[in-house]
C-alpha cells in the first residue's frame, strides 16, 4: 500500500517540470489527482497515459491567476472525489530582468499573481474544505531564501510564499491540517532546461555536481503529505543539492 492511499490530492501547474514530477509519484503512492494546467491537450495526454497505467487521475483546464479557475478547480475535485485531503501549489511563472528594466504589470504583477495570489486564494479553499490529517504543500524556492540578480520579482514572490507557509502553518495546524515548504534549487524543468545557459551556470555552484530531478522533489512532496510527516508543520525543506548549505 502507498503512503497517500486512499488520499485526494490538487497539483497546481502539472502538465510539464516539477507539478508532473509531484502527480506522478502521487498516483504511484496511492493517491487520486486532480492535477491542472493551461495547455489542454497536453495536459489531456498526461491523464490518458496515467489512466492507461491504471492510476486514477483527471487534469482540469486552469489558468491559477484567475480566481473563476481556481473555484471551478475546487468545484470539479469536489464533485469527482467528494474531498480534498492534500493541496500542492506549485504553478508558477519566472520573469529575469534587471529590476530596473521590468515592466510593473508585465513582470512584476503577473509573477505575483501567479506564484504568490493564487497559492493564498487556493489554500482558502482547501482549509474550508480539508479535515484533520490533511496538508498544503507550497513549492517555493531557494530564490525566495537571499538575493539574486535578474530575479526580483521572482525572489520576492518566493519569499512572500515562505512567510504564508509559516503563518499558514500557525493559523491551521489546529484545524489538523500541516502546511510546509518545498524550495528546490536547480531541477530540470521547462523553467529551468538542461542545455540552458542560466542552468549551466549554476552547476558549479552545486556541491552534489548536478542539478535535480522533478520526481526529486515529487518524493518530498509525498513524504509531506503523508502520516510519516504529521509532526512537520510550517517549515521549509530545501532541495538544492547543497547549493545552500
Amino acid at each position: 500500500m502507498g503512503k497517500l492511499q486512499g488520499k485526494v490530492a490538487i497539483v497546481t501547474g502539472a502538465t510539464s517540470g516539477i507539478g508532473q514530477g509531484i502527480v506522478e509519484v502521487y498516483v504511484e503512492e496511492g493517491a487520486k489527482v486532480i492535477f491542472c494546467g493551461r495547455r489542454e491537450e497536453l495536459g489531456n495526454s498526461i491523464e490518458a497515459d496515467l489512466r492507461a497505467k491504471g492510476y486514477d487521475v483527471t487534469f482540469v483546464k486552469a489558468d491559477m491567476s484567475k480566481d473563476e479557475d481556481i473555484k471551478n478547480l475546487f468545484d470539479k475535485t469536489i464533485e469527482i472525489y467528494g474531498k480534498v485531503d492534500i493541496l500542492v501549489n506549485n504553478a508558477g511563472i519566472l520573469r529575469m530582468l534587471p529590476m530596473i528594466e521590468m515592466d510593473v504589470e508585465k513582470d512584476l504583477d503577473s509573477v505575483i499573481n501567479l506564484n504568490l495570489r493564487s497559492y493564498f486564494v487556493a489554500s482558502q479553499y482547501a482549509a474550508k474544505l480539508m479535515g484533520p490529517g490533511s496538508a498544503i504543500i507550497n513549492i517555493a524556492s531557494i530564490g525566495g531564501l537571499s538575493g539574486a540578480p535578474m530575479m526580483a520579482s521572482y525572489g520576492a514572490s518566493k519569499a512572500a510564499v515562505i512567510s504564508l507557509t509559516r503563518t499558514c502553518g500557525k493559523e491551521l495546524a489546529p484545524k489538523g491540517i500541516r502546511t510546509n515548504a518545498i524550495l528546490p534549487g536547480t531541477i530540470f524543468s521547462e523553467m529551468m532546461p538542461r542545455e540552458g545557459e542560466f542552468t549551466k551556470s549554476t552547476m558549479n555552484m552545486i556541491p552534489m555536481g548536478r542539478g535535480g530531478e522533478p520526481r526529486e522533489i515529487g518524493t518530498v512532496a509525498a513524504f509531506l503529505a503523508s502520516e510519516e510527516a504529521s509532526y512537520i508543520c510550517g517549515t521549509s525543506i530545501v532541495v538544492d543539492g547543497g547549493m545552500t548549505a
